[in-house]
């Protein structure tokens, strides 16, 4: 199959992944790009080889030799995302995704990629935080996954011990659904994920 006939369906579909496509060649209708994930994207950077999943290869600016990746089929510079998957919009330029490649693929394989995704939804619909920023949020406020929030507020008590200062033969008379509430104030939450507000 041609290079660039690839579809996501030829990676893994859950992966961090992007298309890369150069500018001119997708402005003069020669290329719609080609699909990476972070892991090929992270082994270029550890090869010193970024050549876009081969449609790039290295040259330099002939007044200045510094180096660039030049697209093989017209010689162009300047490269762009056509597309990206399971990615956090803060990754969604060239080189935001090869920047943060090697940690896109490290959460990716330690399945924390999914619960970064649900944080930047909401924390970050406009990609503004970096990569670092979300993974810092979300290891410093992450309360959980939780069925309903009357689950989150019964095992919050329980974690933070309001529970056990209600003697037990009183706790079936708790409102829970009310001190769920009464936490949400300080706690937002995505499909079942919640953190603490800062």
């Amino acid at each position: 199959m041609d290079r660039n006939t690839m579809t996501t369906s030829q990676i893994k579909q859950d992966a961090p992944s992007a298309c890369i496509v150069c500018l001119n060649c997708l402005n003069n209708g020669r290329a719609l790009g080609i699909w990476i994930t972070a892991e090929q994207a992270a082994a270029e950077i550890d090869a010193l080889t970024v050549t876009y999943a081969g449609q790039g290869e290295l040259a330099f600016y002939p007044n200045t030799e510094t180096p660039f990746t030049r697209c093989r089929k017209c010689g162009g510079d300047e490269w762009e995302l056509a597309d990206y998957e399971h990615s956090p919009r803060s990754c969604g330029n060239v080189q935001a995704f090869y920047v943060n490649a090697e940690q896109l693929n490290d959460l990716y394989d330690n399945d924390e990629l999914d619960l970064i995704n649900e944080l930047a939804s909401v924390l970050d619909a406009g990609g503004l935080m970096t990569l670092d920023e979300l993974i810092t949020y979300h290891e410093n406020n992450y309360a959980g996954k939780h069925d309903s929030p009357r689950d989150f507020a019964q095992e919050y008590a329980e974690n933070v011990g309001d529970e056990n200062a209600v003697p037990e033969h009183m706790r079936p008379y708790i409102d829970w659904d009310y001190y769920a509430k009464e936490l949400l104030y300080d706690y937002w939450q995505t499909n079942g994920h919640y953190w603490r507000s800062v």
